[in-house]
């Protein structure tokens, strides 16, 4: 077989023939060259190592090789790389192996002239009989893919050095500053001959661009074999890298969309199981870790896909867009929102929203479409980016996409901004109680904070129905008060941007005032009795944290006057006052009426406080029986003092006569709680990150400017709730609520009390009649009717055994409602004693002397029974005072009190009850001289020795308001 295979081998059939020279040969050969190329150069890439080495002896000794091999191979190139295509795909897999490794020699170098040239053709088939370049690259990379997928080790060895091959030429084709290897003859050119040679190549490069940029995108990146995936993403950065913003403009679009869908396409499917699955499996462990290390491992994933290659070649693409023409840039805006739509990956969508955020700020006019619907790209990709940004559950992508949409929304259409505007606010609202949605309550506040810091200019259109200052900032003021922190945070960024950009308009109308809290007033007023009525806790809780902030600030008070206005009223103070009552007047109708509702709930303590604050600012002018001052006579005041409404809550209601059901909250019954665990945070996000986004929610968001249950009002305050609340109803509700019959020991009830019987004491000390006014006596008589109201059930309550139901009553609430007997004391109280203990000065005397022994362990109680003892001396008649065991009773609890050493404040109120004893006595001239203080003075001076004794033991005292007071005594008596 050696021998044989000697005998008929190249060498010996070419090299030593006999008779006929090589050369001969070649000639006789020449008109089948076309025929043989193809095989000979299949055969001299064979796997077979004797087979190669053969036909490359053959070769050489047929064309010589070198220059002269390059010229036959260029004669017949075309036919060549046809046959070798077709061979390629053989089912035979050496001639597969041969084909690969033939055509990666023989497409070095080439042109796209040398390639067939031509136009564009998008399908490897061709319109047409003959195959042009474009045909046959969109050939080439398909027998490349094919090589590299293949079953044998040979065919996928040759199809990588193919893909090789492909990839060089591909790049040289779109490469307009790459010239012809065999040219050299450029020095000889004329200037016009260079301009024409320079178009002709960019020409040539665009349509090697569009071709291979189209097929690399749409098949080469979905290849199943890593390998073949590796070379397309090869070839595409390399094209990006060498092309001119012209070659691509045709795909820059589809180029972009693709380089955004790949970068999750391309991601290893390992890193999503490892972040789903770990932080799944900390969440029952630990309620914390597992939210952080899903969002650590979030960011460690962006942060390797924005570094990668794939990120590059976007970022170079983004770079040409501003060199593109307008229409091509607009263009790109329906892939961008095809990309968030359909993106599969958190990647894709963060590189969407970086692209997004990128495009707003180099290429502005993209942007600009007419309409504000549905059928605006813009439009389309703003709600989008909110749904995303919502459904979205890794924090690292939402914050991407939320700065996406604030620059977005500073180019977007005003109305398309409104309307999501509204929109977030609506979810934001709606996301609470036993719909409980963090994940959509901070998207949506993070989108009105991105829209208020980003697109500020949007804040000075409210449109026809003034959004911004109706809705928007209302629920931003109601938002700085939510439970989580975050979400608090945006919105009182919110408020802040908002609030500055409201404030520098110029504003005229029914605008009051000089914080933007008065100026919002009535908007801001409606929002929080919609917070209060809500079902959920958590909103009812951030109404009444508002109503306390309100109060605080005195905008729900009467507006200040100056001193030089006199009896003159302006217009503006007029209005503005008429503001505000009527926003104090549904706030504290609202408040009295949650209090008068028997259900508890965390928070109903601030209610009382707010209420009462409220009421106690506007009883100082309020109306007394039906008469009108001043002021009322210019507006509904929230709160009148009336003596013939002992049964109404609200003026003529007749409150307490009707049926207790009236009480009942049908919204109690179905309020609920949000639990901000780590399950709710997972509702209505992506469960997966390597799926689409649901973005189904957008079809609720109209094309319209709609401001939800507002129906054309523009003044908050409506007729139902127009009533005044009257002080005695007011005060019965707070009194009814304190000391109801129950346990204490359920989680709030007690508090809550305690805030009651706060509140009582807050009304009762309000009402402070000046002795030079002309209605004092009047107002005395209005002050005996509340004590004739409330002393019966307040003294029942502190002197009956210390227990309820079998269960100690706290020494909290019988402190409280001590002071709220105190408060309630009016001028010459026990000048009219009908029997009735409560009223009976001595009687009182006597169980507050009672309360502050050593029986009493409840310091707070001691305290208060001393300081309501200073009360009825301040306020019982001259007559009753004079009396001795009026006077023994008062010395007996100053001297119970001064015992305690460890309570400073019950010792300080031991000389408060003396100080009051004293101060009835006045400062005495001997001009003029006040007979009834005389004979107080006179009944008192038996015992001066043992008061001034009290009061200098007591300057020793290591607490200095202690000695203050004691010192006040001893000035008081010096003249005596």
């Amino acid at each position: 077989m050696a021998e044989t295979r000697e005998r008929y081998n190249a060498r010996a059939l070419l090299g030593k023939a006999e008779g006929v020279s090589v050369e001969e040969i070649r000639v006789s050969l020449r008109p089948h060259l076309g025929q043989l190329i193809p095989k000979l150069l299949r055969a001299c890439n064979d796997p077979a190592k004797q087979t190669r080495d053969n036909m490359n002896i053959l070769w050489l000794a047929l064309t010589g090789g070198g220059a002269e091999s390059r010229a036959i191979i260029n004669q017949h190139l075309l036919p060549t790389i046809d046959v070798l295509i077709k061979d390629a795909g053989s089912k035979l897999w050496r001639a597969r192996a041969g084909a690969c490794g033939a055509l990666a020699d023989i497409i070095v170098g080439r042109s796209w002239q040398d390639l067939g040239g031509g136009g564009i053709e998008l399908d490897d088939e061709g319109s047409g009989m003959k195959p042009t370049a474009s045909i046959r690259l969109l050939r080439l990379w398909k027998v490349t893919m094919r090589s590299l997928d293949d079953v044998r080790t040979a065919v996928r060895e040759g199809g990588e050095t193919l893909g090789r091959g492909v990839r060089a030429l591909t790049i040289r084709l779109c490469d307009p500053t790459a010239a012809d290897l065999l040219r050299g003859s450029d020095v000889y050119l004329s200037n016009a001959q260079r301009k024409q040679d320079e178009k002709r190549r960019e020409i040539s490069a665009e349509h090697a661009a569009t071709v291979s940029l189209g097929w690399l995108v749409k098949y080469g990146l979905n290849q199943p074999c890593a390998e073949a995936t590796g070379i397309c993403v090869s070839c595409l950065l390399g094209i990006v890298a060498v092309a001119k913003p012209s070659t691509l403009q045709p795909v820059l679009a589809e180029l972009v969309g693709s380089l955004l869908m790949a970068m999750s396409g391309l991601e290893p499917a390992a890193l999503n199981y490892l972040q789903v699955r770990a932080a799944g499996n900390d969440t029952n462990s630990q309620e914390t870790s597992g939210p952080d290390r899903y969002d650590r491992l979030e960011r460690l994933r962006i942060n390797l896909a924005l570094s990668g290659p794939i990120a590059g070649a976007l970022h170079k693409c983004l770079e040409m867009v501003r060199h593109v023409d307008l229409d091509a840039q607009k263009k790109l805006i329906p892939e961008l929102d095809s990309s968030l739509r359909k993106g599969a990956g958190f990647a894709t969508r963060a590189a969407t929203a970086d692209a997004v955020g990128t495009l707003c700020g180099t290429c502005p006019a993209a942007f600009s479409f007419s309409g504000s619907s549905m059928s605006n790209p813009t439009v389309r990709l703003l709600r989008a980016l909110y749904f995303a940004s919502e459904r979205e559950r890794g924090v690292t992508a939402k914050d991407k996409m939320t700065h996406a949409l604030g620059s977005l929304a500073e180019l977007a259409p005003g109305m398309a901004v409104r309307i999501l505007s509204l929109k977030a606010c609506e979810r934001y609202c709606e996301s609470s109680g036993s719909n409980n949605d963090p994940s959509v309550r901070k998207a949506a506040a993070a989108t009105i904070r991105a829209v208020a810091v980003r697109a500020s200019s949007h804040l000075a259109d409210g449109g026809p129905k003034d959004i911004w200052c109706k809705q928007v900032l209302p629920t931003a003021f109601l938002g700085r008060h939510d439970k989580d922190e975050r979400i608090a945070s945006l919105w009182k960024d919110v408020w802040e941007e908002g609030g500055s950009a409201i404030n520098s308009m110029d504003r005229h109308g029914d605008v009051f005032g000089v914080l933007i809290q008065e100026k919002l007033l009535p908007y801001i007023v409606k929002a929080t009795v919609s917070a209060l009525q809500s079902t959920s806790w958590a909103n009812r809780r951030a109404g009444c944290a508002v109503l306390i902030e309100l109060t605080n600030a005195n905008i729900l008070a009467p507006t200040p006057r100056s001193i030089g206005d006199g009896k003159s009223l302006s217009g503006e103070y007029i209005d503005r006052m008429r503001q505000r009552a009527n926003a104090s007047s549904v706030l504290l109708s609202e408040c009295v009426r949650i209090i008068a509702r028997n259900r508890v709930w965390e928070g109903k303590g601030d209610v009382v406080k707010a209420g009462t604050i409220i009421a106690g600012k506007w009883l100082a002018s309020a109306p007394l029986n039906g008469k009108s001052t001043m002021f009322s006579e210019k507006c509904i005041w929230p709160v009148v003092l009336q003596k013939d409404s002992r049964d109404d809550l609200f003026r003529g209601d007749s409150w307490f006569k009707c049926s207790k059901a009236k009480m009942i909250d049908e919204n109690d019954e179905l309020g609920s709680d949000d639990e901000n665990d780590i399950a709710d945070e997972m509702i209505g996000q992506n469960p997966d990150d390597d799926i689409a986004l649901d973005l189904s929610g957008e079809n609720d968001l109209g094309d319209d400017e709609q401001l939800g249950s507002e129906n054309e009002e523009s003044n908050v305050h409506c007729s139902v709730r127009s009533k005044p609340v009257v002080y005695s109803g007011f005060c019965r509700v707070l009194l009814e609520q304190a000391l109801r019959s129950g346990s204490n020991s359920t989680e709030g009830v007690l508090p809550y009390k305690a805030s009651a019987l706060s509140g009582l004491s807050v009304l009762l000390k309000s009402v402070v009649p000046a002795k030079d006014s002309e209605e004092y006596v009047e107002a005395i008589e209005h002050q005996h009717f509340i004590y004739d109201l409330t002393a019966p059930s307040l003294f029942s309550f502190v002197s009956k055994n210390q227990t309820s139901n079998g269960n100690p009553v706290p020494p909290l609430l019988i402190a409280r409602a001590l002071e709220c007997l105190a408060y309630a004391m009016y001028d010459h109280i026990g000048a009219d004693a009908d029997g009735a203990e409560y009223a009976d000065a001595v009687s009182l005397l006597k169980f507050f002397a009672l309360s502050t022994g050593t029986k009493q362990p409840a310091w707070t109680v001691r305290q208060m029974s001393a300081l309501s003892a200073s009360s009825l001396v301040a306020n019982m008649p001259s007559e009753v005072l004079k009396k001795t065991e009026i006077i023994t009773a008062v010395l007996q609890c100053s001297k119970q009190t001064l015992k305690d050493k460890k309570f400073w404040k019950v010792r300080l109120s031991g000389l408060e009850l003396l100080l009051s004893l004293v101060s009835r006595v006045g400062n005495q001239k001997m001009s003029n001289v006040d007979s009834e203080k005389q004979l107080i003075m006179e009944a008192i001076l038996p015992y001066k020795e043992m008061i001034v004794d009290l009061a200098r033991k007591s300057l020793a005292d290591s607490e200095s308001q202690v000695t203050a007071t004691a010192s006040k005594i001893t000035l008081a008596m010096a003249w005596w």
